[in-house]
């Protein structure tokens, strides 16, 4: 074992440095069984409390550019993003992966954006679903889409989307 101080003796006590282990009574603390298995537990709560907490979002975009720039702002903001640029591949990832959030683009090919919600919300009812849509939706697509929780209108900032899903109060699920 390496002299952490001069002149030989136990020196890891002066400088503060040494492990705890049941072997070692000298540096055991005096408590109660108890009380130390309460310590270690309100550590370990602590301990998970303080770790990253993460959504899990959908994202369903067609244009590969702004896919992979929401993706990567997604990441960077601690989020776990899977992207597909349809309607079919967003059922077919819903059916495998539990989503807190989908971003669904209005405009997809073969199916609208708001259809894409719909059998979304169908397979999981607590999914929040923002939708991006290139203008103000109109009142026909409000009534017709009570699958959506919000709308944001192409283009738009990253800071509004953050905004937005920060207004929409969710609660990660917590980091593996």
């Amino acid at each position: 074992m390496m002299d952490l101080g001069r002149g030989g003796g136990n020196n890891r006590q002066a400088l503060g440095v040494g492990l705890w282990s049941p072997q070692t009574s000298d540096q055991a603390p005096n408590m109660a069984p108890q009380a130390r298995a309460q310590k270690l537990e309100n550590a370990a709560r602590t301990i998970a409390e303080s770790r990253p907490r993460h959504r899990s979002v959908l994202l369903v975009e067609s244009d590969p550019d702004l896919q992979w720039s929401l993706a990567r702002m997604l990441t960077v903001d601690g989020n776990r993003v899977v992207g597909t640029s349809s309607g079919e591949g967003a059922l077919t990832v819903i059916e495998q992966w539990d989503a807190d959030l989908a971003l669904v683009a209005s405009n997809l090919s073969g199916t609208s954006g708001i259809d894409v919600a719909r059998q979304l919300r169908e397979w999981n009812p607590d999914l929040l679903v923002i939708l991006m849509d290139e203008g103000t939706p109109g009142p026909i697509a409000k009534e017709r889409s009570s699958y959506v929780t919000a709308y944001l209108t192409k283009p738009f900032r990253f800071e509004a989307l953050r905004a937005l899903i920060e207004s929409l109060q969710l609660t990660p699920a917590p980091a593996e």
